[in-house]
Formats: structure tokens, sequence, C-alpha cells
């Protein structure tokens, strides 16, 4: 298959990015915002070619602090999904409802589209950047993988580059840029010589736990992860490993990896973020301290290499390394990423969903914490797994997982358990 070249991202004609930042409110949102205002600082002091003007910003519920963003930006183009009340609607172009952050990005003109919705909630809006040719530094995962082979046709079409934002994908796409002299940009066809990517996971709350303790875990439990602060969905994910899951399906799309190209180890550090196999046993890997402002800047800035706003990492202060297997049995989701890679169709769209309604019934109580992935894998050993031709064939598989997770958990089925 012929791919074509990419281009990098050209900055001497223009001095303006116009950016969109969608899920401005969440923690990735936050930070992206405190990125921007790190390189418009650059871009005063002269180190830097390229100035970030904010023209639009979309948010979940969180009307307070999309309000007081607003103003701090000088943004008038917002949108919020619901909780409204509060905006100021006389300084503010506001669009309400679930398709407002996609309305934001049919309706304001931008050159880069952050996108940190979390969830299958985000998938509209990016996939509308990217149908309009605009790049976009992704953070929600579940775009790629419940709609992947949607969203990676579209960016061929259109040009768009996706630049990735998570630390691991980041670090893969930071890796790969390293053997070649092209500015590499997914979606791309991972360069030959490679015979393995590796995605490393924290282990979140539950590494050194037996699958019996696992499975009786608390919320709070579940929500105390030993490295990130991250929003309540995203650290639920990491303690069953779905994040990685999650993950492991995003790097099969953003690079072009098979299924057998991937894998993932528990790295409780969180030092390394991924290293990739050279076919002559060279391993190249991607260092970074906790802090997801390092990625983002990577991918705001891309190709440039600016001096960053997140802490300097310290190897003398790292004492050691350490790297353990998953424990299929303990963390059965990394078997389930695998599989919906090698199914392709609508598999990435029943379990994404059935992971986020099974989650969503955990933090109601009306799921237990070790029943999550038992009910990602039962709605994919029983719901058809078929092609997907339209966004609309992604819904329909969305919505029939989702019915069947809540019949799993609803009290004829047993309750909590």
């Amino acid at each position: 298959m012929s791919v074509p070249t990419p281009n990098p991202i050209s900055t001497s004609n223009a001095k303006t990015r116009r950016v969109l930042v969608l899920g401005s409110t969440g923690s990735i949102g936050v930070q992206a915002l405190e990125v921007i205002e790190h390189l418009n600082m650059l871009f005063e002091q002269g180190e830097s070619s390229v100035r970030y003007q904010i023209v639009g910003l979309a948010g979940g519920s969180n009307a307070e602090l999309l309000q007081s963003q607003a103003a701090q930006f000088a943004v008038r183009d917002v949108a919020i999904c619901k909780g409204n009340d509060s905006l100021d609607q006389s300084r503010l172009n506001l669009r309400t409802g679930v398709d407002s952050a996609r309305r934001l990005v049919e309706e304001v003109p931008c050159d880069l589209v952050v996108g940190a919705i979390v969830g299958f909630a985000g998938l509209d809006s990016v996939l509308s950047a990217i149908e309009r040719g605009i790049d976009v530094a992704l953070a929600n995962k579940e775009t790629l993988v419940a709609a992947g082979s949607l969203v990676i046709e579209s960016a061929r079409k259109s040009g768009a580059r996706l630049l990735p934002v998570d630390s691991e994908h980041a670090g893969v796409w930071q890796c790969l840029q390293s053997i070649s002299l092209d500015p590499y940009c997914p979606p791309m066809e991972t360069p030959s010589g490679i015979d393995r990517v590796v995605l490393t996971a924290s282990g979140g709350p539950f590494r050194s736990r037996t699958r019996q303790q696992i499975v009786g875990a608390t919320l709070d439990d579940a929500l105390n992860h030993p490295n990130w602060a991250m929003g309540a969905k995203v650290t639920i994910d990491s303690a069953t490993l779905m994040n990685k899951a999650l993950e492991l399906i995003e790097a099969h799309w953003l690079f072009g990896l098979s299924a057998d190209q991937l894998g993932a180890v528990i790295h409780p550090q969180s030092t390394v973020h991924a290293m990739i196999e050279r076919s002559d046993r060279s391993v190249i890997a991607q260092l970074g301290a906790k802090d997801m402002k390092a990625p983002i800047q990577h991918a705001l800035s891309f190709p440039a290499r600016l001096a960053g706003c997140a802490p300097n990492l310290d190897v003398t202060q790292l004492g050691q390394l350490n790297f353990e297997p998953i424990d299929p049995d303990r963390f059965p989701a990394i078997g389930l990423a695998m599989r919906t890679i090698e199914a392709g169709g609508t598999a990435g769209a029943i379990l994404n969903a059935a992971n986020e309604q099974a989650v969503g019934a955990f933090i109601q109580g009306r799921l237990g914490f070790g029943r999550i992935d038992e009910c990602v894998a039962q709605a994919m050993n029983e719901l058809p797994i078929e092609p997907i031709n339209t966004l609309d064939d992604v819904i329909a598989a969305d919505t029939r997982a989702r019915e069947f997770v809540d019949g799993l958990c609803a009290p004829s089925a047993g309750g909590v358990r």
C-alpha cells in the first residue's frame, strides 16, 4: 500500500495558529490551555515563530470554569453539553447540547483542534474536524477505538494529521521520529525494521493484588491511582487496565500496527512511556516526567522543539526502573484489546461502549468492580461484529452494547456483583 509522505506543519508563513479546545474544562483541556500560555510566552520572547489564538472552547457541564476560561483567553465562541444557566450569554456566542462541540468545529474557523472530550461523546466533533482537513491534537482515544477505520480513512482523504497527546502514543511517535529524517506524523504506516511497539502501564492501584482482591474493590480503592491525577472514568480504566487496552487499539490505528506488533508491560514508575523493538534487537525508549504538559506541548508545537513547561526528568533521582509482565487472569482487558484489533469492524465500538456503560454502573453502585471487564467480554462474545461503512454503523453498535450492559446490571440480572 502506497502511503503519502507526510509534510511538517508549516509555521513560516503564518504567525498565528487558531485553536479550538474541546473538553477545555477537563484535566487535559486545562493543561492544554496552560501549555498554550507557555508557548505564547515563548513567542513574545522571540523564541518561537508561532502565536496561538484560542478561538473556541467546549466544556461538559462546568459552566463556571468555562466562563472563566472564556474571559481569560478573550474567547467568544463556546459550547457546553449541559448546565449553561450560569454562563453570561450576553458576552458569548453560546452553543448548547450534546452536539454543541461538533457545531463549534463546523462554525468557527481554526487551524488546530485539541480533542480532549472523554469517551464516545468526543467522536462526532473530532471526526468533523478531520473531515474538514483540520489537524487534531488527539487525547480522546475512544474516537479511534470505536471508529478507527472511519477516522483514518477520513484523515487520509482530507490530509488532516492526528497528533497524539496520550503520553504513551506521544512516546511511540517520538521513538519513530528518532529513526527517520522524515517528520513522521500519524496516520502512518510503521517504518520497516520495527518488530514490536511496547506501551507501559503503571499497573494502577491493584498492581499487586490478587484477582479475588480486585473483584471486591470499592470505588475509593479504584480511584486511588498511585501516579496520575485524572478524571474518574480514566482512573477506573487504569485500575482495570482497560485504559491500556484502549491505548493498544489506538496505537494500532495511529501507527498501522497489527496485534502481533503490539505489547504492554507494567512499569510502576511511569517514567518510560513507550519502547520500540527493532529487528536488529535494539530497543529505543522514550522517557519523561509524570506530567502531561510535555506530550501536549509536543503535539501543539510539532515539528518545532521548544523550551518546555513540564518538569525536568532527573535520572539520578530515579533509583530503579521496574518492568513486569501483565497477568491476563488478573487483568483480562489486554486480551480483549488484541481480540478487538484482530476482529475489526464494530468490535471496537462494542468494547468501548460496554466498558463506558459498565464503568458508569460501577460508579453508580449498580455493578461490582470485578464485573466491569466481565461485562465487556460478554458483550463482545454475544453481540454481532459487523463491518463499518458509515458513522451510523458505529452508533448502532454503541447503542446495542450499552443496552446489553444495562441488561446485565438490572436487578433481574442479579444486581451488584
